[in-house]
Order: C-alpha cells, then structure tokens, then sequence
C-alpha cells in the first residue's frame, strides 16, 4: 500500500491534518465509551491502544483516499458519449446542485473507513464479550480488530482500484 502524494508538501498535509483530526475525533468517542461505558480504568489501554488506531486508520483513510482520487482522474481521461435528453437533464442539474454541496471525494473516505472499524469494533465485542470476564482484553482486542478490518479493506480498494486503471 504505497503512499503517492506527498502529504507533508503543499495543500495536501492541510488535508492529511483533517484526515488525522478526524480519526484521532473517532477514537476520542471510544476512549469515552471505554471509560465510562465499559469500566476500563487502565491508562495503558485507554490511552496506548487508540493511538496505535488513529494511526492505522489514518493511513487506511489517506490509502482509499488516493486511490479515489486516482481512479477518477483515470476516468476523466476516457471519453463517453453521453446522449441526455431535455427532462433528464434538468432532472440531473437538481441533483447535482444537492450533491455538489457536500464534496463526496473527501467524505466518502472517512465515512467508510469509520463503518468499517465501527463494525468490526462491536461485532468483535459483542462475540467476545461472553467468552472472557476481563472487559480490558476485549476493548483491547475490539480495537485491535477493527484497525486490522479497515487496513484490509483499505488494500482491497486499492489493488481493485490498481486493477481497474492498468
């Protein structure tokens, strides 16, 4: 899963910041669920093992991003006909003015990357919770499997991705 931009030079490291402030939000609201949720007072976990997943996370959002952002460029390059007629195109100009408000290319990203470790977080404690009595190693091992589903897919996009544009 190579990186291709360079994140740290121009308006791309502003990007990465959001990028990083928005995971480092995600884990803030599972170091609250844990505390005050779940019991977990040990500060190793709380603390030590969301870091490990902001970070993971970051890199699986920057990783879907680009490869995003290469497949569309890789489609704008191909040339379609496109036969519209008069009612479908009024009809796609309402559409489009509500879908420009939000930009898609930088939320799409985000938003299922967070899916994804969302899911696999309480799926996981929802199957371990009954197996062990300690809560500490099934947040531990919830988080850990979370970050692990949401690099899987991430490398699942982009070698789809690398796949399409060859």
């Amino acid at each position: 899963m190579p990186i291709k931009l360079m994140w740290m030079r121009g308006k791309n490291l502003g990007l990465g910041l959001i990028f990083l402030g928005v995971m480092t939000l995600l884990q803030v609201l599972f170091i609250l669920i844990a505390q005050y949720a779940l019991n977990i007072g040990s500060i190793f976990t709380v603390v030590l093992i969301p870091i490990g997943v902001i970070i993971a996370t970051f890199y699986a959002t920057l990783v879907i991003f680009e490869s995003k952002t290469e497949m569309s460029q890789y489609r704008g390059k191909i040339q379609k006909r496109q036969f519209k007629s008069k009612k479908r195109a009024a009809n796609k100009n309402k559409i489009k003015e509500i879908i420009d408000k939000v930009n898609w290319v930088y939320a799409r990203p985000i938003l299922t990357i967070s899916g994804i470790f969302i899911g696999g977080f309480w799926l996981t404690y929802l199957i371990l919770f009954s197996l062990f009595e300690n809560q500490t190693i099934v947040f531990i091992i919830a988080e850990n499997v979370g970050a692990i589903l949401s690099l899987v897919f991430a490398t699942y996009i982009e070698t789809s991705t690398f796949r399409k544009t060859r």
